[in-house]
This record gives structure tokens, C-alpha cells and sequence, in this order.
């Protein structure tokens, strides 16, 4: 039995495409379903109690964001949604980033060209994922991955221009979410929690 997702939001652009694939990991149909990104985290929680209240009329809602320096994703969801989360509204936190969600996935060594066991051992416990991915980066023994992924000398950005379709098209092609869960309790909750919304 599937519970239908009417609504996907996420804070992020990273976000669109990684929910998708937490939904057909977990056996449900995409088709026809376009994540809704707010472009941020404020724009993300300002809108969160409203789509809380749209989970008990719409059906499925799934939210996904990162908790970032946040001390836990039970407090953080407490703090902005004001009353309790709707059984219709599954919403997930990556701790702290969804780059740990990707940093899981020993695949991601490959994909950029690193050994596999320059990877965190806990992803989950990295205070900044986008900033490790990065430094990963950086020893890639490809050129085209460190133009994508490391920022320019002299630029104010964490990430290269590249990052995020380079990244994107990890997370369409590459990631598993089944395999990366065994790395990060963290997502394991999070593919847990979408498939006993689904039904599984």
C-alpha cells in the first residue's frame, strides 16, 4: 500500500533532486511530482507550519532540511512549527547537512576520483559536510571535478560554480540511499520514517 505524496518541499536546491530519490528508494512513483525549493532556510521554516496544516487536507507532505548548527532536529522542528507535526507531514532533517547524507555513499570516492578511505568514518558527526565534500574535492585526480567543486582562489564561496549540477547529477545517477543509511543514522531514520508513510 502507498500513501500518495501530494507535496514535496525542501530549503534547498541540493534538496529537489535527493528527495526524489528517497522516494523511489523507498518504492514510490516521482512521476509527475516537482519539489517545491524555498531557497533557503528561513523561506523553509517561515512556510513549514502552513504545509503542516496542508498535510491534513492534501495527503502526504514530505519536507526535507538540514539542521546545520541546530542541536537536534526534534528541537528544531518544535521551535518553528508550534504545534505538534501532522501524521500526513513527514518531515526529515539531515544532520547536519544533506552533504552527509552523500558523504555515506563510499560511491561518492569514486565519483570524484578520491580513495575511498579519505571518507569520514561519521558523516553524520562532521560540523560542516559541504566544507569536507569540498576538501575531499580538492585531491581529486581529476581536474574537471576540482574546477567544479572547489571554489575559484580568491572567491568568497565554500563550493565551486560547478557544485551544484555536479552534485545534482550524483544524486540522480549514482546515489544509493539504501547503502549510504548503513553511514548515517541520521538517514536511516529518514528513509524509515518515508517508508512507514508509504506504508512498507
Amino acid at each position: 500500500m502507498k500513501l500518495p505524496v501530494a507535496l514535496i518541499v525542501v530549503e534547498g536546491a541540493l534538496e529537489v533532486p535527493a528527495s526524489l530519490r528517497l522516494l523511489q528508494d523507498a518504492g514510490l512513483s516521482t512521476k509527475g511530482l516537482m519539489p517545491r525549493n524555498k531557497g533557503g532556510r528561513g523561506r523553509f521554516w517561515k512556510d513549514a507550519p502552513r504545509y503542516n496544516q496542508a498535510a491534513a487536507n492534501i495527503g502526504g507532505v514530505l519536507g526535507l532540511a538540514d539542521l546545520e548548527s541546530f542541536p537536534c532536529p526534534s528541537g528544531l522542528i518544535q521551535r518553528y512549527l508550534k504545534r505538534p507535526l501532522h501524521p500526513n507531514f513527514t518531515l526529515r532533517i539531515a544532520e547536519r547537512m544533506l552533504e552527509s547524507w552523500l558523504l555515506a555513499d563510499v560511491g561518492l570516492a569514486r565519483y570524484i576520483g578520491v580513495p575511498s578511505s579519505l571518507l569520514p568514518s561519521n558523516p553524520d558527526a562532521e560540523e560542516n559536510p559541504k566544507r569536507t565534500l569540498v576538501s575531499l574535492a580538492r585531491r581529486s585526480k581529476w581536474r574537471s571535478v576540482r574546477d567544479d567543486l572547489v571554489p575559484e582562489a580568491g572567491s568568497l564561496g565554500i563550493v565551486g560554480k560547478g557544485y551544484l549540477p555536479r552534485m545534482s547529477e550524483f544524486i540522480e545517477r549514482h546515489w544509493r540511499p539504501s547503502e549510504a543509511q548503513l553511514r548515517s543514522e541520521s538517514l536511516r531514520r529518514a528513509l524509515a520514517a518515508i517508508r512507514q508513510s508509504i506504508g512498507r
